[in-house]
């Protein structure tokens, strides 16, 4: 099956600490659900550091950038340790941005620490992020059938004078997946729905559809998204279920 979900969000229990940010643009952003809402440095290089609080388990680190001015990083490090000192971290793990598609998602064996240090340098004079998952995917399984459809609406507005000349006001587009899941067991059809009982419709979370033998690129496919509505199920036999889905991507 070529669909994960990120649902786990492990920033939103951590204590945030940088190296610096502009006062305009705290790391607290992070949190916020838009991806205007930045988090931007004072210099060039800068760090992040994450207090997850207790122990935790970590497998996957996803990044999204700011829907109009795209990524405002070039390099991302992520540090581990089991205390906040960051001379000789316990392990480090290379992130994968792509700036083309504005995002970046990379995969890793589980790590078990309670700290993390993202470490970043940008070719501007600051360092810019939105938003961003760290933490453990969701285990679905993978004895499922998985259809989808994507959408992408222009946001863009233009008019039209008497002469025929176009004026655009130039804003991008926002993606719209519609998807089934065939043949859940009972255990799968839990999983799933934890998450809608948590993110409902108001809150976004990091799904990634496709992979490499599959399509040149997946993150054409994959982002930050909402419920664009809670998921309908269906019982087509007696312990096997159907879901269907809409996302509506984060902006």
């Amino acid at each position: 099956m070529s669909f994960e979900i990120y649902s786990d969000n492990l920033i939103y229990q951590s204590i945030i600490s940088t190296s610096s940010e502009n006062a305009l643009f705290p790391a607290s952003n992070i949190l916020d659900p838009r991806t205007s809402k930045v988090y931007r440095s004072t210099l060039s290089t800068a760090n992040i550091i994450f207090d997850f609080g207790e122990t935790s388990e970590v497998d996957s680190f996803f990044i999204v950038g700011d829907k109009r001015n795209g990524l405002g990083v070039h390099t991302i490090t992520l540090e581990f340790n089991h205390l906040n000192e960051w001379v000789s971290p316990a392990e480090t793990q290379a992130i994968t941005i792509d700036a083309a598609f504005n995002a970046g998602v990379t995969e890793f064996t589980t790590k078990s620490y309670r700290f993390c240090r993202m470490v970043m340098t940008s070719t501007l004079s600051y360092v810019e992020i939105a938003n961003i998952f760290i933490g453990k995917k969701l285990d679905i399984g993978r004895s499922i059938n998985f259809n989808w459809s994507i959408k992408e609406n222009e946001l863009s507005q233009k008019q039209t004078n008497r002469y025929g000349q176009i004026f655009s006001d130039i804003i991008g587009r926002q993606r719209q997946i519609n998807a089934s899941m065939s043949f859940l067991d009972k255990d799968q059809l839990d999983k799933i729905n934890s998450v809608i009982d948590y993110y409902g419709e108001t809150k976004p979370f990091f799904i990634k559809i496709g992979c490499d033998n599959m399509v040149n690129n997946f993150l054409r496919f994959s982002g930050m998204f909402y419920f664009n509505d809670i998921p309908q199920v269906s019982n087509p036999y007696f312990n096997k279920y159907n879901m269907s889905f809409s996302f509506i991507e984060a902006t």
